[in-house]
C-alpha cells in the first residue's frame, strides 16, 4: 500500500514541475528571451530552469504540440514567427471576439465591467506600466467578455489564440498602449449600455488595429 501512495506522490510531483517547466519555458519564448529559431537543449534548459530533464522535455513535449516548437530530427527549435500565420489567427480572433463581446452585452455583471475599467484606468495614469502590468489587464478585458459570453469552447479558443499573438507586447508595438486603452474603454461602454451591436464592432475594430500595428512592426 505504501508503495502504491509513493508511486501516486511521484506522479503528482512529476507533473507539478512539468507544468512549472511549461509555463517557465512559455513564458521565455512569449517575452522574447527565447527568439525564433533557436535550437533548445533539455539539458540545458534542466540546469537554467533547476527543474528535472523529465518534466522539462514533458513541457518541451507539450509546447511543440502547441506549436511555440519545432523538431527537425533531434533538434528541437522555438517556432519563428511568420506574418501569415499572424495575420489569419487575428482574422479569426476579430471573428470570434466580437461574437463574445455580442454575446456577453447580454449577460455580463456589473462588478466585473467595474474591475476591468479600473484595470484599464490604472494603465492610462501609469506611464510606466510594465508588460505584465498591460497583459494582466489585457487578459482581465478579452478573457473576461470570452468567459461573459457563456460559451466555454468560445472561451477556450480565444484564451489559446490570444497566447499566439502575446509575442507582441508593448515592446515590439508601442504605439499601440495609449490607443489600445481607449479602445478597451470604450468596448465596457458599450457593454454597460448593453449595446450589443456597439460591443461586437468595437471589439472587431480594437483587434483589426492591433492587427494593423502587428504589420507595421513586421514592414519597419
Amino acid at each position: 500500500m505504501n508503495s502504491v501512495l509513493e508511486v501516486g506522490m511521484l506522479e503528482i510531483e512529476v507533473k507539478g514541475l512539468s507544468q512549472d517547466a511549461y509555463e517557465k519555458i512559455a513564458a521565455m519564448i512569449l517575452s522574447g528571451e527565447l527568439k525564433g529559431g533557436a535550437v533548445l537543449n533539455d539539458r540545458r534548459l534542466s540546469d537554467s530552469l533547476g527543474i528535472s530533464r523529465t518534466p522539462v522535455r514533458e513541457a518541451m513535449g507539450r509546447l511543440e504540440g502547441e506549436g511555440y516548437l519545432v523538431r527537425s530530427g533531434r533538434t528541437t527549435i522555438v517556432s519563428k514567427i511568420d506574418l501569415q500565420d499572424i495575420l489569419q489567427i487575428i482574422s479569426a480572433r476579430i471573428l470570434i471576439e466580437g461574437e463574445t463581446a455580442r454575446l456577453a452585452a447580454e449577460k455580463i455583471d456589473e462588478m466585473c465591467l467595474q474591475a476591468m475599467r479600473e484595470a484599464v484606468e490604472a494603465l492610462l495614469r501609469n506611464e510606466d506600466a510594465s508588460s505584465d502590468e498591460h497583459w494582466s489587464a489585457d487578459d482581465l478585458v478579452h478573457l473576461g467578455i470570452a468567459e461573459a459570453a457563456g460559451n466555454i469552447y468560445l472561451a477556450q479558443i480565444v484564451a489559446n489564440l490570444r497566447k499566439r499573438t502575446r509575442i507582441f507586447g508593448m515592446k515590439r508595438i508601442p504605439s499601440r498602449f495609449e490607443p489600445g486603452i481607449r479602445e478597451h474603454l470604450a468596448i465596457i461602454d458599450a457593454l454597460h449600455r448593453r449595446d450589443a451591436h456597439a460591443a461586437s464592432r468595437l471589439m472587431s475594430e480594437h483587434i483589426a488595429s492591433a492587427r494593423d500595428g502587428i504589420i507595421n512592426s513586421f514592414v519597419g
